[in-house]
């Protein structure tokens, strides 16, 4: 059986459609009831929990054979940090896993994972990274770059309602986004996959964007020339640093620093995934055009 930690997910969601699809036998697992309408999810297990507590954690692996956890932060609190739930959530994934003889764990990091990143939920996920490789169960990481949804549920609104975007420095930060029904597939062919095991794929679409790029294209999607409109990040930085002092939350110079860097693959990493795996990767103007209306 494969435990689905973060069903509620992007990419959560497409894998339990897969499991659906194929049979798989799958147990779901967050902190609300599964969501996803349409599907006949009665034939999986379903499980309500907190990966930041060992006892829910413990329930959720018993008897599972693959943990894939896809949980995700959009950005944390004093009282949840990125820290707490990645790196604490693997610790607990791993203390029951082997509690309950668990032979392989997936874990989804990002691009532009390193240690001492100023970037708290990139240093939280290298950790995590150090502690999966060091456990002694069998690991696959993912490190993607940005997913597609994120152009249909926020640049898609932006400009079809304001005619304009504002993007952060010059716009020339390149993308490389990807289909989260495709680094789910990653996930699932990686089961009983020995090409997958105690290894670190970076994985992308198969086109390259720059950020003004991606304004463009979706304004073409949604029917509008779009304004491009540009903040220095120094501006956004003391905005930032700002908004932390006063609220505690630094989520925003995380994404700031992000932001500044490309999210790209190499050819060799690319290759390194045809490799290993059997995916037609999508691109990203028709599944705007899919989902996105004009």
């Amino acid at each position: 059986m494969v435990l689905i930690a973060g069903c509620n997910g992007h990419v959560g969601k497409e894998i339990v459609r897969k499991c659906i699809a194929r049979k798989i036998p799958a147990r779901c697992f967050d902190l609300k009831p599964l969501e996803l309408p349409g599907e006949d999810v009665s034939g999986l297990d379903s499980m309500v929990g907190d990966v930041t507590k060992l006892d829910d954690v413990r329930k959720a692996v018993k008897g599972v054979d693959v943990v894939m956890d896809v949980i995700g932060m959009r950005g944390e609190t004093k009282e949840l940090t990125h820290e707490m739930v990645e790196h604490g959530g693997m610790k607990n994934i791993i203390q029951a896993g082997k509690e309950h003889q668990v032979r392989h764990i997936m874990y989804t990091s990002v691009m532009g994972v390193e240690p001492n990143s100023p970037a708290r939920s990139l240093s939280a996920k290298w950790n995590t990274e150090r502690t999966l490789i060091y456990s002694g169960i069998t690991y696959t990481i993912f490190r993607p770059s940005g997913y597609f949804v994120d152009f249909a549920e926020y640049f898609a609104p932006q400009i079809k309602d304001k005619g304009s975007f504002m993007v952060i420095g010059d716009g020339q930060t390149k993308l490389q986004p990807l289909d989260p029904a495709d680094l789910a597939e990653a996930f699932i062919q990686s089961i009983d996959n020995d090409k997958a095991k105690n290894r670190i794929f970076k994985i992308a679409g198969p086109e390259t964007f720059t950020l003004a790029e991606i304004v463009q294209l979706v304004g073409a999607v949604v029917g509008v020339q779009p304004k491009l409109k540009k903040m220095p990040f120094w501006l956004l930085n003391g905005l930032f640093t700002l908004m932390a002092l006063a609220t505690g939350k630094k989520g925003g110079k995380d994404f700031l620093y992000r932001m500044k860097r490309d999210s790209v693959c190499t050819p060799e990493e690319m290759q390194q995934i045809k490799e290993v795996f059997n995916i037609e990767f999508k691109r990203l103007e028709p599944w705007l055009r899919e989902r996105v209306k004009s």
